[in-house]
């Protein structure tokens, strides 16, 4: 009885900790991680494993995207990423979108001349990321070679580029020596800020303007019209090129060209510097370039007044305050992890930029450019401070200029309406001009290497538009997506800025062919090329495994049959495609096949068929106008395959 009782109560027991242990299995399971969304054009991979390594309940996924305008359309649809990123964020969209994280500990840890600029009635909304110098990259080398002293003012620069191109020197195709780092609008303002820090923003008079400027008691109007001197000055001596700045042509590819030599100099930041150095030196190594040395050169005055460089922060970070609490508490975190030196390492690793904004970070004296380090001794460092999105406003307006679509006194009179009157949303088109029925969605660059459903609708659009039995879009003029509901007019300007006209073509069907295959050829580099086609009336089916110029399989038509290289076929494609822009530097994305406008070029076996005057977004409004009734409802069918995607 003895040892059955005992056996008994053993088994209970043996049974409460099995059960025991179960729970315990149960509750140790690990919980569903919080996701955290970035939307930026750099790979945050070290912040992403910093983040993870430190918190293993936040997943933080990176989505890679160069337009700033795609992540604030998201915002106000309700599906932004959770922590916002912009380098030049608009003030009242700050408030309206923006987290106050005024007592967060990483607000106090930032140098406080920054951080009091970037106060929005006494709230703190965004941190500053490591910031970058900016003046002038220069080859040295090529100064030297010509026996050319380094300029001490604006009209000794000009004179020198002058000399430097009659002697042949830092030139490229395109006869031009200098350039301004224009991939952004914001690049291309701090130019003219520049220009004007040595002998105004530098000064007493100019500081007080700034700050009155702020309170928006002081106006552009009146003050800035000189800071187009020294871009006329080198345009009109052939150094620089107005059509690359104003976005008629490809912008110049300053990072390619400074490392190969055919670039003497170029306005940029300390980022562009170190890429120059590294590439140049592994070029040289590999002996595809000569061997050059580079420097940063600053801001230089006309009065006689001391040269400055500038410094500004990279970007800006804040929180998406339309997100739970659980997120909230996620990115509160993530904020004073990146706000440690750890953080700003990781951050300076994957944003390629040296100098951190924070109070107590000791800065490493490797990661100044040579060329910059006396004028951090000496002082001569302008911190870009201007408020809200003054300077892109100005870098776009610059564009506009250059294109003749606007005079300098009427650019200056709209940047002084925007700060003082209104937001980005103040010269947006909100007149409803249709709808989706779902996101049709630009994304991790899809455009440039696969079907998408936002790629077929616009191809879709061009080829109603143009009456062409076949229209290919290039991914590249393909910026943003469309959200499901209601179009506004100004959706489809976001989507396709670019004023390329439409045009027919007609080919033989080895041309179509070479066409596709061209645009196969930088569908696999890690930031895909914009020539990648979205088609409509045909099919394609390619190898991305395969090497460049053997990528394309097989060509077909909507009914089945195979393309006939000997056939005659009309295909609308963009005048940019077809030489109009020309092909040099990068122009026309390589499609020399449909050449029919440069005749620096053996033209293209093609005809001139049509001049539509229409450009992308004039097909889509088109195709908006003739479908008003009906939502747009468009899907994936098989128009292009890739082959190496099923391997």
């Amino acid at each position: 009885m003895i040892r059955s009782a005992a056996r008994r109560i053993m088994g209970m027991v043996t049974a409460i900790l099995l059960l025991s242990a179960l729970s315990g299995c149960s509750r140790q399971e690990p919980e569903e991680k919080v996701v955290i969304r970035i939307l930026y054009s750099n790979n945050f991979k070290r912040v992403e494993e910093l983040v993870e390594s430190v918190y293993d309940d936040i997943d933080l996924q990176i989505e890679i995207s160069p337009y700033s305008s795609e992540q604030l359309r998201r915002l106000d649809r309700g599906v932004g990423p959770e922590l916002v990123i912009s380098p030049q964020p608009d003030s009242n969209l700050v408030k309206k979108y923006l987290l106050d994280i005024s007592d967060t500990k990483a607000s106090a840890a930032y140098d406080g001349t920054i951080m009091n600029a970037l106060k929005l009635e006494g709230k703190i909304y965004l941190l500053p990321l490591p910031g970058v110098y900016s003046g002038y990259i220069v080859n040295e080398t090529l100064f030297e070679r010509a026996g050319l002293a380094m300029p001490a003012n604006n009209t000794e620069l000009v004179s020198a580029l002058a000399e430097l191109k009659e002697k042949g020197l830092g030139l490229g195709e395109d006869n031009i020596n200098f350039s301004i780092m224009s991939d952004y609008n914001t690049s291309v303002g701090m130019f003219y800020v520049g220009y004007m820090v040595p002998d105004f923003l530098g000064t007493v008079e100019g500081m007080k303007w700034l700050a009155d400027f702020t309170d928006k008691k002081a106006a552009f109007t009146g003050v800035w019209e000189k800071s187009f001197a020294l871009s006329d000055a080198l345009v009109e001596a052939g150094v620089m090129d107005p059509e690359a700045i104003s976005l008629q042509r490809n912008s110049i590819l300053c990072h390619q060209r400074l490392v190969q030599g055919t670039l003497a100099a170029a306005f940029g930041d300390s980022a562009l510097y170190y890429e120059c150095v590294a590439d140049n030196r592994k070029a040289a190594e590999e002996g595809t370039a000569e061997a050059y040395t580079y420097r940063m050169y600053p801001l230089l005055s006309d009065e006689g007044n001391e040269p400055w460089f500038l410094f500004s922060p990279s970007a800006l970070l804040g929180v998406n305050n339309a997100i739970s609490e659980e997120k909230q508490d996620a990115c509160r975190r993530i904020l004073e992890l990146l706000s440690t030196p750890e953080g700003q390492e990781a951050l300076m690793e994957d944003m390629g930029t040296g100098m951190s904004c924070l109070t107590d970070y000791r800065q490493r004296e490797d990661l100044i450019p040579y060329g910059v380090e006396e004028y951090v001794e000496s002082g001569y460092i302008y911190n870009v401070l201007f408020p809200s999105k003054t300077v892109e406003y100005l870098g776009g307006y610059v564009r506009k200029v250059m294109n003749e679509k606007c005079t300098v006194e009427e650019a200056l009179q709209a940047i002084d309406r925007f700060y003082c009157e209104g937001t980005d949303e103040s010269s947006y088109d909100f007149s409803v001009i249709g709808t989706v029925s779902r996101d049709l969605l630009l994304e991790n660059f899809n455009v440039r290497f696969m079907e998408t459903e936002l790629g077929n609708f616009i191809a879709d659009c061009v080829a109603e538009a143009s009456g062409a039995p076949i229209a290919v879009v290039n991914g590249g003029g393909i910026r943003a997506s469309f959200y499901q509901g209601v179009v506004y007019g100004g959706d489809i300007a976001v989507v396709c800025p670019f004023d390329n006209q439409v045009i027919i073509l007609e080919m033989d069907g080895q041309t179509l062919w070479d066409m596709l295959e061209n645009g196969l050829s930088t569908c696999t580099e890690e930031f895909p090329g914009g020539r990648f086609l979205q088609v409509s009336g045909l099919n394609y089916i390619f190898d991305s495994s395969k090497p460049a110029g053997n990528r394309l399989v097989s060509v077909t038509l909507p009914d089945g049959k195979a393309l006939d290289r000997n056939a005659s076929y009309q295909v609308a494609v963009t005048d940019y495609m077809a030489g109009a822009r020309s092909y040099a530097e990068g122009n026309g994305d390589g499609y020399t096949m449909l050449n029919f406008y440069d005749d620096s070029v053996p033209k293209g076996s093609v005809t001139l068929i049509k001049e539509t005057g229409l450009l992308y977004r004039d097909a889509l409004a088109l195709y908006f106008e003739r479908h008003r009734d009906t939502a747009v409802d468009v899907q994936l069918e098989g128009r292009i395959t890739d082959l190496a995607q099923g391997k």
